[in-house]
């Protein structure tokens, strides 16, 4: 399983709710690019973030939650305490946030692709990009104006 996310200098993915950066449309597109026609996992408040189109369009959506929330008939709700046994089951392909779904699945991940920010942002949802940078292995490192995208793959 990968991840997809995008952090801020201190390993912040969010705040109140939402995303604590504007838009990045090239990283937007490269979200976009990777996760199409794919299977996407999402926390509750990933999928109820402002902005976040619902469901992601062209993408099985999976939403662990321990709310019984109101979903469209073809995205999939996860109890958030069985959830664990049932993403290998249903083929996931794609973690996308947020912290706290994307901390408690680290070790099923094998490849996470990061969307450095250059900027720090007032964030309250964090990663950990010490245990990030502990278990996994840089294997790609490109340079954009707003960000540095990075892949690491986890350390055999």
């Amino acid at each position: 399983m990968k991840a997809i996310l995008a952090v801020s200098q201190s390993g912040g993915i969010g705040f109140e709710g939402g995303m604590p950066w504007p838009h990045d449309k090239d990283d937007l597109a490269r979200f976009k690019k990777l996760t199409l026609n794919q299977t996407v996992l999402m926390g509750r408040g990933t999928w109820e973030a402002d902005g976040m189109p619902k469901p992601l369009p062209n993408r099985q959506n999976i939403v662990v939650s321990s709310k019984d929330i109101l979903l469209p008939d073809d995205v999939i709700r996860l109890d958030n305490i069985n959830y664990k046994t049932l993403v290998e089951d249903l083929k996931v392909q794609w973690v996308i946030g947020g912290a706290g779904l994307f901390n408690s699945l680290l070790d099923m991940i094998d490849e996470i692709h990061l969307s450095h920010l250059h900027k720090d942002y007032e964030c309250d949802k964090f990663i950990d990009l010490d245990r990030i940078k502990d278990e996994f292995e840089c294997v790609f490192d490109e340079m954009h104006p707003t960000h540095t995208y990075k892949i690491w793959k986890r350390d055999k």
